[in-house]
Protein backbone atom coordinates (compact mmCIF):
# COMPACT_ATOMS: atom_id res chain seq x y z
CA UNK A 1 0.00 0.00 0.00
CA UNK A 2 1.39 3.59 -0.84
CA UNK A 3 1.32 5.93 2.13
CA UNK A 4 -1.66 7.64 1.48
CA UNK A 5 -3.95 4.68 1.71
CA UNK A 6 -2.18 4.49 5.03
CA UNK A 7 -2.93 8.00 5.91
CA UNK A 8 -7.00 7.17 5.25
CA UNK A 9 -6.76 3.87 7.74
CA UNK A 10 -6.58 1.23 4.89
CA UNK A 11 -4.89 -2.00 5.88
CA UNK A 12 -3.99 -5.06 4.81
CA UNK A 13 -7.02 -7.38 5.82
CA UNK A 14 -4.39 -10.49 6.26
CA UNK A 15 -2.43 -8.70 8.80
CA UNK A 16 -5.40 -7.55 10.63
CA UNK A 17 -5.81 -9.89 14.02
CA UNK A 18 -9.62 -9.73 15.28
CA UNK A 19 -9.68 -9.12 18.91
CA UNK A 20 -13.19 -8.09 18.93
CA UNK A 21 -16.66 -8.05 17.23
CA UNK A 22 -16.23 -5.68 13.62
CA UNK A 23 -18.26 -5.31 10.85
CA UNK A 24 -17.88 -5.98 7.56
CA UNK A 25 -19.24 -3.76 4.76
CA UNK A 26 -19.33 -5.85 1.31
CA UNK A 27 -19.50 -3.54 -1.90
CA UNK A 28 -22.80 -4.04 -4.10
CA UNK A 29 -21.27 -5.01 -7.12
CA UNK A 30 -19.64 -7.82 -5.12
CA UNK A 31 -23.02 -9.32 -4.50
CA UNK A 32 -24.19 -9.67 -8.30
CA UNK A 33 -20.90 -11.18 -9.35
CA UNK A 34 -21.27 -14.93 -11.18
CA UNK A 35 -19.57 -16.92 -13.26
CA UNK A 36 -19.74 -16.80 -17.11
CA UNK A 37 -18.98 -19.48 -20.07
CA UNK A 38 -18.36 -17.77 -23.13
CA UNK A 39 -17.11 -18.28 -26.71
CA UNK A 40 -14.53 -15.73 -28.41
CA UNK A 41 -16.28 -14.48 -31.13
CA UNK A 42 -13.58 -11.72 -32.48
CA UNK A 43 -9.78 -11.12 -32.31
CA UNK A 44 -8.24 -8.47 -33.86
CA UNK A 45 -4.89 -6.29 -33.22
CA UNK A 46 -5.66 -2.38 -32.65
CA UNK A 47 -1.91 -1.47 -32.13
CA UNK A 48 1.56 -3.41 -32.45
CA UNK A 49 0.72 -4.49 -28.50
CA UNK A 50 -3.35 -4.45 -28.20
CA UNK A 51 -5.76 -6.64 -29.20
CA UNK A 52 -9.78 -6.09 -28.91
CA UNK A 53 -11.11 -9.44 -28.40
CA UNK A 54 -15.45 -9.76 -28.24
CA UNK A 55 -16.70 -12.48 -26.40
CA UNK A 56 -19.89 -14.42 -26.97
CA UNK A 57 -22.00 -15.38 -23.49
CA UNK A 58 -22.90 -19.14 -23.64
CA UNK A 59 -23.93 -19.44 -19.60
CA UNK A 60 -25.57 -17.43 -18.20
CA UNK A 61 -26.27 -15.86 -22.29
CA UNK A 62 -26.86 -12.40 -20.17
CA UNK A 63 -25.17 -9.58 -18.13
CA UNK A 64 -26.02 -6.44 -16.56
CA UNK A 65 -23.37 -4.30 -15.75
CA UNK A 66 -22.31 -0.53 -15.36
CA UNK A 67 -20.16 1.22 -17.66
CA UNK A 68 -16.49 1.57 -16.55
CA UNK A 69 -17.05 -2.04 -14.38
CA UNK A 70 -14.36 -4.73 -15.12
CA UNK A 71 -14.08 -8.58 -15.46
CA UNK A 72 -12.18 -11.12 -14.09
CA UNK A 73 -10.53 -13.67 -17.16
CA UNK A 74 -9.57 -17.35 -16.24
CA UNK A 75 -6.48 -18.29 -18.24
CA UNK A 76 -7.04 -21.50 -19.26
CA UNK A 77 -5.00 -24.40 -17.69
CA UNK A 78 -4.22 -22.77 -14.65
CA UNK A 79 -6.69 -21.31 -11.58
CA UNK A 80 -5.34 -17.57 -12.20
CA UNK A 81 -7.33 -14.94 -13.02
CA UNK A 82 -6.57 -11.30 -14.57
CA UNK A 83 -8.96 -8.14 -14.67
CA UNK A 84 -9.73 -6.47 -17.83
CA UNK A 85 -11.88 -3.48 -18.17
CA UNK A 86 -15.34 -3.98 -20.35
CA UNK A 87 -14.68 -2.05 -23.52
CA UNK A 88 -18.18 -2.48 -24.63
CA UNK A 89 -21.72 -0.80 -23.55
CA UNK A 90 -23.97 -2.22 -20.82
CA UNK A 91 -26.77 -2.45 -23.89
CA UNK A 92 -25.56 -5.57 -25.32
CA UNK A 93 -26.13 -7.64 -22.79
CA UNK A 94 -24.93 -11.00 -24.11
CA UNK A 95 -21.36 -9.67 -25.74
CA UNK A 96 -18.37 -8.30 -23.80
CA UNK A 97 -15.49 -6.14 -25.51
CA UNK A 98 -12.42 -6.19 -23.56
CA UNK A 99 -8.95 -4.19 -25.11
CA UNK A 100 -5.71 -6.61 -24.02
CA UNK A 101 -2.13 -5.13 -23.95
CA UNK A 102 0.91 -7.85 -23.89
CA UNK A 103 2.23 -7.88 -20.91
CA UNK A 104 6.11 -9.16 -21.69
CA UNK A 105 5.66 -12.55 -19.25
CA UNK A 106 2.25 -11.88 -18.79
CA UNK A 107 0.17 -15.44 -18.53
CA UNK A 108 -3.44 -13.89 -19.79
CA UNK A 109 -2.08 -11.14 -22.06
CA UNK A 110 0.21 -13.77 -23.32
CA UNK A 111 -2.82 -16.43 -24.14
CA UNK A 112 -4.60 -14.02 -25.48
CA UNK A 113 -2.20 -12.57 -28.11
CA UNK A 114 -0.31 -15.74 -29.09
CA UNK A 115 -2.75 -19.05 -28.25
CA UNK A 116 -6.51 -17.71 -28.22
CA UNK A 117 -8.46 -18.03 -31.58
CA UNK A 118 -11.85 -17.04 -32.40
CA UNK A 119 -14.43 -20.54 -31.29
CA UNK A 120 -12.39 -20.80 -27.79
CA UNK A 121 -13.86 -21.10 -24.63
CA UNK A 122 -13.38 -18.68 -21.84
CA UNK A 123 -14.25 -18.86 -18.03
CA UNK A 124 -14.95 -15.33 -16.33
CA UNK A 125 -16.14 -13.84 -13.11
CA UNK A 126 -17.85 -10.49 -12.84
CA UNK A 127 -18.61 -7.34 -12.98
CA UNK A 128 -16.44 -6.27 -9.95
CA UNK A 129 -15.34 -2.64 -9.58
CA UNK A 130 -17.09 0.68 -7.73
CA UNK A 131 -15.34 2.80 -10.81
CA UNK A 132 -18.52 3.52 -13.43
CA UNK A 133 -20.36 6.12 -14.62
CA UNK A 134 -22.49 8.51 -12.22
CA UNK A 135 -25.95 8.39 -13.86
CA UNK A 136 -27.31 10.29 -11.35
CA UNK A 137 -25.19 13.51 -12.18
CA UNK A 138 -25.79 16.25 -14.60
CA UNK A 139 -21.97 17.31 -14.26
CA UNK A 140 -19.91 17.76 -17.58
CA UNK A 141 -17.14 14.64 -17.82
CA UNK A 142 -13.54 14.79 -18.45
CA UNK A 143 -11.72 12.00 -19.04
CA UNK A 144 -8.60 11.12 -19.16
CA UNK A 145 -6.84 7.78 -19.90
CA UNK A 146 -3.42 6.20 -21.61
CA UNK A 147 -3.37 2.69 -23.40
CA UNK A 148 -5.51 0.24 -22.57
CA UNK A 149 -7.00 2.69 -20.07
CA UNK A 150 -9.26 3.34 -23.06
CA UNK A 151 -11.32 0.18 -22.25
CA UNK A 152 -13.80 1.36 -19.86
CA UNK A 153 -14.10 4.92 -20.76
CA UNK A 154 -14.73 3.59 -24.60
CA UNK A 155 -17.75 1.76 -22.47
CA UNK A 156 -18.56 4.73 -20.91
CA UNK A 157 -18.91 6.97 -24.04
CA UNK A 158 -20.89 4.20 -26.22
CA UNK A 159 -23.40 4.54 -23.55
CA UNK A 160 -23.52 8.07 -23.05
CA UNK A 161 -23.87 8.16 -27.06
CA UNK A 162 -26.70 5.93 -26.65
CA UNK A 163 -28.66 8.58 -24.96
CA UNK A 164 -27.60 11.34 -27.63
CA UNK A 165 -24.61 12.72 -24.95
CA UNK A 166 -26.62 14.44 -22.83
CA UNK A 167 -23.15 15.48 -20.97
CA UNK A 168 -20.39 17.75 -22.38
CA UNK A 169 -17.71 15.30 -22.38
CA UNK A 170 -13.84 16.00 -23.38
CA UNK A 171 -11.70 12.56 -23.17
CA UNK A 172 -7.81 13.19 -23.08
CA UNK A 173 -5.56 10.43 -24.89
CA UNK A 174 -2.12 9.97 -23.77
CA UNK A 175 0.12 8.17 -26.50
CA UNK A 176 3.93 7.71 -26.87
CA UNK A 177 3.94 7.89 -30.63
CA UNK A 178 1.32 7.44 -33.75
CA UNK A 179 1.52 3.75 -33.45
CA UNK A 180 0.14 3.94 -30.48
CA UNK A 181 -3.33 5.80 -31.01
CA UNK A 182 -6.17 3.56 -31.76
CA UNK A 183 -10.18 3.69 -32.21
CA UNK A 184 -9.03 7.02 -33.69
CA UNK A 185 -11.80 6.83 -36.34
CA UNK A 186 -14.65 5.91 -33.82
CA UNK A 187 -13.98 8.64 -31.57
CA UNK A 188 -14.06 11.08 -34.66
CA UNK A 189 -17.30 9.61 -35.80
CA UNK A 190 -18.96 10.18 -32.17
CA UNK A 191 -17.69 13.78 -32.52
CA UNK A 192 -19.20 14.57 -35.74
CA UNK A 193 -22.43 12.72 -34.31
CA UNK A 194 -22.27 14.49 -30.79
CA UNK A 195 -21.88 18.34 -30.70
CA UNK A 196 -21.23 17.45 -26.80
CA UNK A 197 -18.22 15.48 -26.99
CA UNK A 198 -14.41 16.04 -27.79
CA UNK A 199 -11.96 13.82 -28.35
CA UNK A 200 -8.11 15.62 -27.67
CA UNK A 201 -5.66 12.91 -28.18
CA UNK A 202 -1.74 13.76 -27.67
CA UNK A 203 1.73 12.13 -28.34
CA UNK A 204 4.64 12.42 -25.77
CA UNK A 205 7.17 11.43 -27.95
CA UNK A 206 5.97 11.72 -31.90
CA UNK A 207 8.00 10.74 -34.98
CA UNK A 208 9.40 12.58 -37.23
CA UNK A 209 7.49 9.69 -39.71
CA UNK A 210 4.47 10.35 -37.61
CA UNK A 211 3.76 13.84 -39.28
CA UNK A 212 1.64 14.96 -35.82
CA UNK A 213 0.03 18.06 -36.32
CA UNK A 214 -1.96 17.65 -33.26
CA UNK A 215 -1.16 17.69 -29.48
CA UNK A 216 1.99 16.99 -27.91
CA UNK A 217 3.07 16.61 -24.37
CA UNK A 218 2.45 14.47 -21.69
CA UNK A 219 -1.38 14.04 -21.64
CA UNK A 220 -2.03 16.13 -18.10
CA UNK A 221 0.13 18.87 -19.22
CA UNK A 222 -2.18 18.99 -22.18
CA UNK A 223 -5.16 19.24 -19.70
CA UNK A 224 -3.40 21.89 -18.36
CA UNK A 225 -3.08 23.69 -21.73
CA UNK A 226 -7.26 22.82 -22.27
CA UNK A 227 -8.88 22.78 -18.92
CA UNK A 228 -9.10 26.53 -17.08
CA UNK A 229 -11.60 25.33 -14.44
CA UNK A 230 -13.21 21.99 -13.42
CA UNK A 231 -15.07 23.39 -10.65
CA UNK A 232 -18.59 22.01 -12.37
CA UNK A 233 -16.90 18.65 -13.78
CA UNK A 234 -16.55 15.15 -12.98
CA UNK A 235 -13.30 13.18 -14.16
CA UNK A 236 -13.26 9.29 -14.89
CA UNK A 237 -9.28 8.56 -14.91
CA UNK A 238 -8.11 5.29 -16.18
CA UNK A 239 -4.05 4.32 -16.23
CA UNK A 240 -0.52 3.90 -15.25
CA UNK A 241 -0.39 5.29 -10.89
CA UNK A 242 1.90 8.03 -12.39
CA UNK A 243 -0.46 9.49 -14.83
CA UNK A 244 -3.60 9.02 -12.94
CA UNK A 245 -2.01 10.93 -9.66
CA UNK A 246 -0.38 14.06 -12.00
CA UNK A 247 -4.07 14.22 -13.46
CA UNK A 248 -5.41 14.40 -9.60
CA UNK A 249 -3.50 17.21 -9.07
CA UNK A 250 -3.94 19.48 -12.07
CA UNK A 251 -7.55 18.43 -11.88
CA UNK A 252 -8.10 19.21 -8.34
CA UNK A 253 -6.04 22.35 -8.73
CA UNK A 254 -8.23 23.70 -11.13
CA UNK A 255 -11.13 23.09 -8.11
CA UNK A 256 -12.67 19.64 -9.02
CA UNK A 257 -13.57 17.93 -5.65
CA UNK A 258 -11.51 15.37 -5.17
CA UNK A 259 -14.72 13.08 -4.64
CA UNK A 260 -15.79 14.07 -8.13
CA UNK A 261 -12.52 12.36 -9.38
CA UNK A 262 -12.82 8.79 -10.18
CA UNK A 263 -9.76 6.78 -11.21
CA UNK A 264 -9.08 3.36 -11.75
CA UNK A 265 -5.26 2.68 -11.45
CA UNK A 266 -4.14 -0.36 -14.52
Amino acid sequence: MNQEEKKQGWRLACQVKVKGEIELFIPEYLLSAKLFKAEVAEITGVTHDIKYIKLRLLSPPEINFKPGQYMQIQIPGVEEFRAYSIASPPREKNILEFLVRLVPGGLCSTYIHTVMEVGSNLTLTGPFGDFYLQENSGRSIICIAGGCGMAPIRSILMHLSEQKMPRKIKFFFGARSKKDLFLTEELRKLERLHPNFKYIPALSEPRVADKWEGEVGLITQVVERHVTDAGNSEAYLCGPPPMIDAAIKVLTERKMPPEKVLFDKF
